[in-house]
C-alpha cells in the first residue's frame, strides 16, 4: 500500500560508510553517556571500569548479530516491521514497534536536560535559557536534516567526531595529569562484590544502547553493507571511548562530582582547570547536536516508512524535493522540544526515570530481536541472508534470556532504587500503541483502499479482431495488431 510522496521518487542512496558509522556511534554517545559512565564506577573497584564496558560491549554485539542479520534479510526503512511481522502477529509487531519509536524522543529529551543543566552552569546563567539552549539545537538538527541526507551525514560525521575524541583526550589527559597511577585495574570485585559488578554491566549496556537505530537507514547506504560492518566499529569506537571517560572519572572525580548533573565538566577541569571546563560544556553540546541530528535521520526513515506503508497517516509519507520525509523530521523537533521543556520544568528526578523508560526499551528490542533470529530461522530457513550468526540457537536463546531480564530490572528501577514508574510508563505507552494499532491502523488501511478503488482510470480501447486493422477494415491474418498505449492514471500510474 503505498502513500503519496512529492518531490522525489524515494528516499536517495547518498550515505556513506563514514555516516554510517557516525550515526550508529553518535547515537549511543549522547551527553547521558556522561552520568552514565560516572554512575557506572561507583560500583567496581579503583580503576577497573573499563572490565564491565568489555562486558558489556561483548553483550552488545549480540544485539550487533542479531540486528546484522535480520537487516540483510530485510534491507528497508522499515526493517522492524518487516521482520517482526514475519516473526510474530502483525498486530503485535506494530504495537511492539510504536512503542520502541518512543525511544528517540525519550533520549533527545534526557539530552536536552543535561544539556542545560551544564551550560546554566558553566555560564552562570538563567535556567530558562535552557529552553533557549535546547530549541536552538533542535533546530540546527531539523534544518540540516530537511537539507538532504548529505548535509545531514556530513553534521552527523563532524558532531560524532569532535565529541568522541575530545572526550577520550580530556579523559587521558586528565589521568595523566593526576600523577597518580591506576588503582586495582584488573580487579572490579574489589570491594563491592558480585552484584555491584552486575550492577555496572547493566549501566555498561546502556552506554551502548540505541546503535542499532541506524538500520533505518538501509535505503540510504550506497551499499547494504556499511550497516551491518558500521554499527560493528561503533560497539568498538563506543568501548574505547566509553573506557577512557569511566577510568578517568573513577581516577580523578570526588563522590559528590560523580553523582551531579554534569561529571564531564569536573573531568576537564582536572584535565585544563577553567579552560578544560569550558571545553566540555561545549563538547556537551556538540553530543546533543549528534544525538538529535542522529536521532531525526533515523526515527524519520521510519516513520515515513511505516506510512508509506499504510500504517500511519499518508502525509507523514511525503518527501520534499532533497529527498527528505520532512513532516516526521518537523514532528520529531517539536516533539522533542515539548518533552524537553517537561523535563526541565520537573527537574533532575525527570531525566533519571527517562533513562530507566529507555534502556529498558532497548533491552526489550534486542530481546524481540534475539526472538525473531530464532523464529525466521525455523520458518524461513532458505531465505537469503547475507549476514549470518555462527552457533544461532545458543547465541540468540542467550539474548532473549539475558535482555529480557536486563529490560525488566531497568523497567523498575530508577537511580538505582526500586521504583514502578518506568514500568508504568510503559505500560502507558504500549497500551496507547496497541489501541492505535488495533483501532487506528485499520480504519487508514480501509480508508486508503476506498481511496485507490475510488480513482478515476482511462479505460485502453478494445483491442480489434485478428485479421482487421485498426479502422475495422478487413485485412490479412498476418498483418500485425498493434496494441493500444499504456495509459497512465491520473496518480501517475500506468492502467493495464
Amino acid at each position: 500500500m503505498s502513500a503519496p510522496q512529492t518531490g522525489a521518487a524515494g528516499l536517495r542512496r547518498a550515505m556513506g560508510f563514514p555516516a554510517a558509522v557516525s550515526t550508529s556511534t553518535g547515537l549511543a554517545f549522547a551527553a547521558l553517556e556522561y552520568l552514565a559512565a560516572a554512575g557506572l564506577v561507583t560500583y567496581v573497584a579503583g580503576d577497573s571500569a573499563w572490565i564491565s564496558l568489555l562486558v558489556a560491549g561483548l553483550l552488545a554485539l549480540l544485539a550487533w548479530g542479531f540486528f546484522g542479520e535480520l537487516n540483510g534479510m530485510f534491507p528497508t526503512a522499515a526493517a522492524i516491521r518487516r521482520y517482526m511481522s514475519r516473526a510474530m502477529d502483525d498486530r503485535v509487531a506494530l504495537a511492539i514497534t510504536f512503542t520502541y519509536l518512543s525511544t528517540i524522543v525519550l533520549v533527545v529529551a534526557a539530552d536536552a536536560f543535561i544539556v542545560g543543566a551544564a551550560l546554566t552552569h558553566v555560564l552562570r546563567a538563567p535556567a530558562w535559557l535552557t529552553a533557549l539552549w535546547t530549541a536552538v539545537l533542535l533546530g540546527v538538527a531539523v534544518i540540516s536534516n530537511l537539507r538532504g541526507i548529505k548535509a545531514a551525514s556530513w553534521l552527523q560525521n563532524s558532531a560524532t567526531l569532535v565529541a568522541v575524541v575530545a572526550t577520550t583526550a580530556v579523559s587521558v589527559i586528565a589521568v595523566v595529569r593526576s600523577h597518580v597511577a591506576l588503582v586495582t585495574p584488573f580487579q572490579p570485585l574489589g570491594h563491592h562484590g558480585p552484584a555491584g559488578f552486575l550492577e555496572s554491566v547493566a549501566l555498561g549496556i546502556f552506554l551502548y544502547s540505541a546503535f542499532e537505530w541506524v538500520t533505518t537507514n538501509a535505503e540510504e547506504v550506497r551499499d547494504p553493507r556499511h550497516i551491518h560492518r558500521g554499527m560493528f566499529l561503533a560497539v568498538l569506537i563506543l568501548f574505547v571511548g566509553c573506557s577512557a571517560l569511566a577510568v578517568a572519572m573513577g581516577h580523578v572525580l570526588t563522590h559528590g562530582e560523580l553523582v551531579s548533573a554534569y561529571p564531564q565538566l569536573y573531568l576537564g577541569r582536572a584535565a585544563w582547570a577553567a579552560g578544560g571546563m569550558w571545553l566540555m560544556a561545549g563538547v556537551t553540546a556538540v553530543t546533543a547536536l549528534n544525538t538529535f541530528n542522529g536521532g531525526f535521520i533515523t526515527a524519520s526513515r521510519f516513520v515515513y516508512a511505516t506510512a508509506r506503508e499504510g500504517s500511519l497517516p499518508p502525509p507523514l509519507a511525503r518527501l520534499n524535493d532533497r529527498a527528505v520525509p520532512w513532516v516526521p523530521v518537523v514532528g520529531l523537533g517539536v516533539l522533542s522540544f515539548l518533552v524537553s521543556l517537561v523535563v526541565l520544568a520537573v527537574g533532575g528526578a525527570a531525566w533519571q526515570v527517562l533513562v530507566a523508560v529507555g534502556a529498558a526499551l532497548e533491552a526489550m528490542i534486542y530481546a524481540v530481536a534475539a526472538f525473531c533470529v530464532l523464529r525466521l530461522r525455523r520458518i524461513l530457513p532458505d531465505e537469503h541472508r547475507p549476514f549470518r550468526i555462527r552457533l544461532v540457537r545458543p547465541v540468540a536463546w542467550a539474548g532473549l534470556v539475558l535482555f529480557s531480564v536486563m529490560g525488566l530490572v531497568a523497567s523498575v528501577s530508577v537511580d538505582n532504587r526500586f521504583s514502578p514508574v518506568p514500568l508504568g510508563i510503559i505500560a502507558v505507552m504500549g497500551a496507547v500503541a496497541t489501541w492505535y494499532a488495533l483501532v487506528e491502523v485499520p480504519k487508514l488501511r480501509a480508508a486508503e483502499a476506498a481511496r485507490m478503488a475510488a480513482r478515476p482510470t482511462r479505460r485502453r480501447p478494445a483491442r480489434p479482431a485478428a485479421g482487421l486493422l485498426d479502422d475495422g477494415s478487413p485485412g490479412s491474418a498476418a498483418s500485425p495488431v498493434r496494441p493500444g498505449p499504456r495509459e497512465v492514471d491520473a496518480d501517475g500510474e500506468t492502467s493495464s
